[in-house]
């Protein structure tokens, strides 16, 4: 089946180029003149993931490339991924003292402590979470705009996909890291695969780059009978693909960005394996962040937290060509009326980061239908 669209490598697009630039690129900016009008700060610890930092890299080279009146400069800030917070703030300190830009964007769970900190040490500084899972005690600074994304939402569209995809009646789901923010992700998923009767495995390898490792828990899982496997592990899902990829039976779901059309030219048997991806799109907001900043109303969301949902075109599924073509119609009808359903309201989703004893409602929600 997925074997559909396999074709001979074709000239790579300026799109994939961008996409698999990673690292080895330097910040934007450089040797080339300033561009007069406003300019834009994007701290990260590290580009090249593939995956969830590179969707955010991606919309800011494509903001600094286009006639707008808008300059963004990307710094790599924490290779390492060793979250120190000398290092973090010296960083913070370097694009924030001389007030040179009018934006300074950053955020994820593991590194957003230090945007807050930033915030309150640069009071007249503009800041832009890009994706929070926790505000201050004290609430949303005045000069912050914070976005979160309806992971809730998008876990149970993408359950309600796998459930109507599985020819087994066992998918699974691999994610990097096992705690309430990741599992806001799989609340969803597991509450609709619960709901129509679908086994499910869970995986958390605790990583997000061991490519290794993700290969390892997915042959685990299709071992199981999983053949449909959802994967949220950043740069680790690399390894879940490839797994995937070996067995014409079963399907992957990507994550964050398309990750088919990222594939599509560089590595199709990749690709050919990708059903679809659950989008978390950091870069649509981005960008229409940096619209406000330039037309002025970005002060208007200054002190507040916004969640991007389906309606706001922050999370959906990726519904390109290959989708389309390989996902039959009765199952995409499906999954447009559950989308329209979630979004009006009308299904309550579980969310993770909504419950008031973590540690005592979760367990229960997780195993209820679980095989490993």
């Amino acid at each position: 089946m997925k074997k559909l669209f396999a074709s001979v490598l074709a000239v790579m697009t300026a799109a994939s180029m961008v996409a698999c630039s990673g690292g080895s690129e330097e910040p934007t900016g450089g040797d080339e003149p300033e561009k007069e009008g406003f300019k834009v700060a994007v701290l990260l610890p590290f580009t090249g993931d593939q995956s969830y930092f590179d969707t955010l890299a991606i919309a800011a080279r494509e903001v600094d490339a286009a006639d707008n009146g808008i300059s963004v400069e990307i710094f790599e800030c924490d290779p390492s991924g060793a979250a120190d917070e000398s290092n973090w703030m010296n960083w913070f300190d370097n694009v924030c003292e001389d007030g040179a830009y009018d934006l300074v964007v950053s955020g994820n769970n593991t590194y957003e402590g230090f945007l807050y900190k930033a915030a309150e040490k640069y009071p007249d500084q503009k800041f832009y979470n890009f994706d929070y899972s926790a505000l201050p005690e004290t609430g949303v600074p005045a000069n912050l705009y914070a976005a979160n994304w309806a992971l809730d939402d998008l876990g149970y569209v993408v359950g309600a996909l796998s459930a109507a995809m599985t020819k087994t009646g066992t998918v699974g789901v691999v994610v990097g890291m096992d705690n309430q923010a990741m599992n806001q992700f799989i609340g969803g998923y597991v509450q609709v695969l619960a709901e129509k009767g679908v086994k499910y495995c869970v995986s958390y390898p605790g990583s997000f780059t061991d490519t290794a490792k993700g290969n390892e828990v997915t042959e685990d899982m299709i071992a199981k009978g999983a053949d449909v496997i959802w994967q949220v592990a950043g740069g680790l899902g690399n390894g879940v693909i490839e797994a995937c990829s070996k067995h014409d039976d079963v399907w992957c779901i990507g994550v964050d960005q398309d990750q088919y059309l990222q594939f599509k030219d560089t590595n199709p048997d990749w690709a050919n394996t990708i059903l679809t991806s659950a989008l978390k799109n950091t870069g649509v907001a981005f960008k229409a962040v940096c619209e406000m900043l330039a037309d002025g109303t970005l002060d208007s969301k200054l002190g507040t937290a916004e969640a991007w949902g389906i309606a706001l075109n922050g999370v959906g599924l990726a519904e390109n060509d290959f989708y389309l073509e390989n996902c039959p119609e009765e199952v995409r009808a499906e999954i447009a009326d559950t989308l329209a359903k979630v979004t009006a309201g009308e299904v309550e989703v579980i969310d993770t980061l909504e419950m008031k004893d973590y540690d005592a409602e979760w367990p229960p929600v997780l195993n209820a239908n679980r095989v490993d």
